[in-house]
């Protein structure tokens, strides 16, 4: 697969033009310089059609036969063989039927289970079968195992694979399929197509974000041995996007400073950029975005970043997965997840009530294990989701605008004289005044006022003579 520096001839040669408002590498630091008039890209986010979902559904329906007919009642019987057989007791495979058998019985070994060959003290018949008492010995309906051993009582235990074994095989038929899908080619696989839709939304929204143009992203995003590749056909374009970068994410302490030692003396170091240090000054930058923007920005690079390689090796499944659970799953379906699981708790609590009260037999199981079963799958899913969520809260967040916008507000203040300030405060009380609504409230005062005084009777005749007199006056 090309490489993205193999492309740098056609996106970031030498012969094409400087960022817009990029300045040549040296030791003057200007005011942050964003592109506002940046170029999105032109290709339209991937979206998942018919072919992805009727894949993973193919997938998700040939994993769930396999284990639903084939794998799991041969592993649950040989789990049940090994935990549930008692010591003292001589077991014979009648036909996949482990019972234990008669005094004539063990001489039929591999025949149909009868009546007179199983004793009844111990059996495990995990087929799909239906038996009855008079030919066999005991009864079960062809969807049914039953399992009857000294340890678990005199009564045998009935359980239904359909009610006990649907949720947590399907969950597993629907983790192994999105892991196929993260692992197909985009243009077949569901999960790869989300996570290609994942990767433009994100790459978008930080456009949108940090005002960068689209080829200051692209360098963002490229992995370190690509940086130095860039570095030594282009140092002097790789300058000015760490340039860039510096202005775009200085703090404003640095900006009111004529001076900024860290960078002057370390960070933008002419020695250090010359050594080939271009990729650790670039991450460095990355790193001050938390600070400049916010860490969410941050982490939506790194984010980018590690699913570049997996976009060149969809074995590298992990990025891919980090990609779409932290930028897209945790963000948009968390709340559902979250109450999905608090509902499949309440089933739960009702289900073993309803055991405590009776109403479902301690010989029939299948409903109580199916709603552990998906009360479990649904705490995994939560867990999954609050694995991959991002670290910062929204308090946090809330609390970095609060500062910016104080810090703002101050350097406004500081910059305008006191007498600006004045008259910006009159200009917003008198506008204020001669609004409509507070014309309306300001006469509903006044009657109420005069109301008020007329019934209290401090409102005499002779206070009005004055103004009566006046009125003729005039």
């Amino acid at each position: 697969m090309e490489s993205f520096t193999d492309a740098i001839p056609t996106t970031l040669a030498d012969n094409q033009p400087l960022p817009r408002n990029a300045k040549s590498y040296g030791k003057t630091f200007s005011q942050p310089s964003r592109t506002s008039d940046h170029t999105a890209p032109s290709a339209s986010a991937p979206r998942a059609n018919i072919l992805h979902f009727a894949v993973f559904g193919l997938i998700t329906t040939l994993i769930f036969s396999g284990l639903y007919f084939g794998i799991i009642p041969r592993f649950s019987q040989q789990i049940a063989l090994t935990t549930l057989t008692p010591s003292d007791i001589s077991i014979v495979n009648f036909n996949d039927v482990y019972a234990s058998p008669t005094s004539e019985g063990s001489k039929f070994a591999g025949k149909e289970i009868t009546r007179a060959y199983a004793s009844g003290e111990f059996i495990l018949d995990f087929t799909p079968t239906a038996r009855n008492r008079e030919q066999h010995g005991y009864a079960k309906a062809e969807d049914e195992w039953l399992i009857k051993s000294p340890f678990m009582g005199d009564e045998a235990v009935i359980i239904t694979p359909i009610w006990a074994l649907t949720v947590p095989l399907l969950a597993i038929s629907l983790l192994i399929a999105v892991v196929l899908t993260f692992l197909l080619p985009s243009r077949i696989g569901l999960m790869a197509a989300f996570v290609e839709r994942t990767f433009h939304e994100t790459r978008t929204k930080l456009l949108f974000q940090t005002g960068f143009s689209d080829e200051l992203l692209e360098f963002l995003l490229l992995s370190d041995t690509e940086v130095a590749m860039l570095s030594q056909r282009a140092p002097e374009r790789v300058g000015a996007y760490l340039q860039t970068l510096w202005d775009a994410t200085r703090t404003d302490n640095e900006r009111n400073q004529a001076l900024s030692s860290y960078a002057d003396e370390s960070l933008f170091d002419t020695a250090t950029i010359a050594n080939g240090h271009h990729a650790f000054v670039r991450n460095t930058l990355i790193s001050r975005m938390r600070e400049a923007f916010s860490v969410s920005v941050e982490h939506s690079i790194r984010s980018l970043q590690r699913a570049r390689a997996w976009q060149e090796n969809h074995f590298r499944l992990l990025s891919g997965i980090r990609l779409y659970m932290s930028e897209y799953f945790a963000v948009n379906r968390s709340n559902n997840v979250q109450g999905f699981a608090y509902a499949g708790a309440g089933l739960m609590i009702v289900v073993i009530g309803l055991r405590g009260l009776r109403f479902i037999p301690a010989s029939r199981p299948s409903l109580i294990v199916a709603s552990i079963s998906l009360e479990c799958v649904l705490l995994f899913a939560l867990g999954l989701t609050l694995f991959f969520q991002r670290e910062e809260g929204s308090s946090a967040e809330s609390l970095k605008r609060i500062e910016n916008n104080t810090q703002n507000v101050a350097l406004v203040m500081s910059s305008v004289g006191n007498e600006a300030m004045q008259r910006a405060i009159m200009d917003a009380i008198r506008e204020h005044a001669q609004s409509p609504d507070v014309e309306k409230r300001v006469a509903d005062a006044l009657t109420q006022k005069f109301i008020d005084s007329l019934r209290s009777g401090s409102l005499h005749s002779d206070s009005l003579r004055p103004q009566q007199t006046a009125r003729a006056t005039v």
